[in-house]
């Protein structure tokens, strides 16, 4: 079979939604006649197995002055008894996060942070994967390199993997990397300019470049218009349907209709646009106390560092919106199924297709989008699964809320016993997805690996 390497800091067993696009590559790539090898960041737990059966490289990362740092106050915060007011200082209003300071000694300080964060702050990676990657390469006679990000330190290691071995490039987005679209750091004239050179160098010596989403592909078409734009190709997230098929199926029938958003409040996603909009529906009596109910599962205590339970409160919903930590992704699936409705917040970010929505088109809900009317919005036009609300205006929330609660309770949105086979989100499933990515390997072209080292030195 070919091989590919592929390259990916968050890779199973690390639970964090990252780790789930190139899993679910490796797990199908085999079958379109590719064998995937994963370089990975060490994870806490390396030894424990996972599901796939590709062969998986974990490599330690370099410590970190930044992540060195906020380890040892979140240490300290949890020794004090103080781990919420410390949750709320690490996550400031989006607004707040990205500005960028002009005065004294918090401009100097600030400074210091941006260098430390170009381009993020796995820097620490770099070299060991880099280091890793050229003996794998080498050793195993790889031909082709996949890598994906964030962490964008991940595309630095293709460059130098590129670079130095010559293997084709596929370097995968699933976040935007740029100068002009910022997505959780501010930098300054002379970050930006560094970090503009390292990011031209990565879309120029990438064979391929893949974005998850259209708007990104068209912004980095519009970015480098000196490049071939046939380079910049669109793959998106997607869904396994083996991840539901053994789920409990069944869900409430009668009673209020069921909200849910499973996941974070980070990057300026905030629900209280959603409560605000939920709260005056309650006041005009188009919704009743008995219609609906909210809940809000995982890192869910603070949204643009203020407390989501105070936002409740203040509002009244108490009784109507409860709050969950944090549960294992299988549980996170199982919740999705047994919701009517399922929230997907992107109101700073219209170029992004979060996994949270793949999962609910899969689980067969319908879709609240609140938003900037971006690709998720794109996608609902597509799948006509859901409805999006622009953030800013309370009365489009409204109506989307009212939309939701009516196709919920109408007997022809009532999902079937395998909601992922619906023929309209197909082009979404991951197995599909995976196929469109091999043609992609086969035409970046076979390479002539060397066959001795007397060769390489040539």
């Amino acid at each position: 079979m070919k091989k590919v390497l592929v390259v990916a800091y968050d890779y199973p067993p690390r639970h964090i939604v990252g780790a789930i696009r190139p899993s679910k590559f490796v797990h199908y790539l085999p079958g379109f006649g590719w064998e995937p090898i994963v370089l990975a960041g060490r994870d806490a737990h390396p030894d424990i197995p996972g599901n796939s059966t590709a062969k998986i490289f974990h490599v330690r990362e370099w410590p970190h002055p930044l992540k060195t740092y906020y380890r040892f106050l979140e240490r300290r915060a949890k020794k004090k008894g103080r781990i919420g007011e410390f949750v709320t200082q690490m996550s400031p209003p989006y607004a707040v996060a990205m500005s960028r300071r002009k005065l004294g000694m918090a401009q100097v300080k600030q400074w210091l942070v941006d260098f430390m964060r170009v381009p993020d702050e796995e820097l620490g990676w770099l070299i060991p994967a880099t280091v890793k990657g050229i003996s794998l390469i080498r050793k195993r006679k790889i031909t082709h390199l996949i890598t994906t990000a964030p962490p964008f330190t991940t595309q630095l290691v293709g460059l130098a993997l590129k670079r130095i071995t010559g293997v084709h490039w596929v370097a995968d987005f699933r976040d935007p990397w740029s100068v002009t679209v910022k997505y959780t750091s501010p930098g300054n004239r002379i970050t930006d300019a560094l970090e503009s050179r390292l990011i031209r160098s990565v879309m120029k010596f990438a064979d391929v470049v893949l974005s998850v989403t259209p708007p990104m592909t068209e912004q980095l078409k519009k970015e480098y218009p000196d490049l071939d734009p046939d380079k910049f190709v669109t793959l998106t997230n997607g869904f396994d349907p083996r991840d539901f098929a053994d789920l409990n199926k069944s869900r409430a029938t009668l009673g209020p209709v069921l909200f849910s958003y499973i996941g974070e409040f980070a990057y300026g996603r905030t629900p209280e646009p959603f409560l605000c909009a939920l709260r005056s529906l309650l006041d005009s009596g188009e919704l009743k106390r008995g219609d609906v109910q909210v809940k809000f599962i995982g890192t869910v205590e603070f949204a643009e560092g203020r407390s989501v339970s105070q936002m409740v409160q203040n509002l009244g919903l108490e009784g109507i919106v409860t709050m969950e930590p944090l549960i294992p992704r299988r549980e996170a699936l199982q919740r999705a199924m047994e919701s009517h409705v399922l929230l997907v917040l992107t109101e700073q970010h219209p170029f992004v297709l979060t996994f949270k929505l793949f999962d609910a088109l899969a689980a067969g809900a319908i879709i609240l989008n609140i938003g900037s009317k971006g690709a998720v919005a794109d996608v609902l036009a597509k799948t006509k699964r859901g409805v999006a609300a622009n953030h800013t205006s309370l009365a489009e929330i409204q109506n989307g809320i009212l939309e939701c609660v009516r196709r919920s309770r109408a007997e022809e949105t009532q999902r079937t016993l395998e909601p992922w086979a619906d023929t309209k989100i197909q082009d979404y499933n991951f197995r599909n997805l995976t196929g469109r990515l091999a043609e992609i390997l086969e035409c970046a072209g076979p390479i002539k690996m060397p066959d001795s080292e007397e060769q390489r030195v040539r």
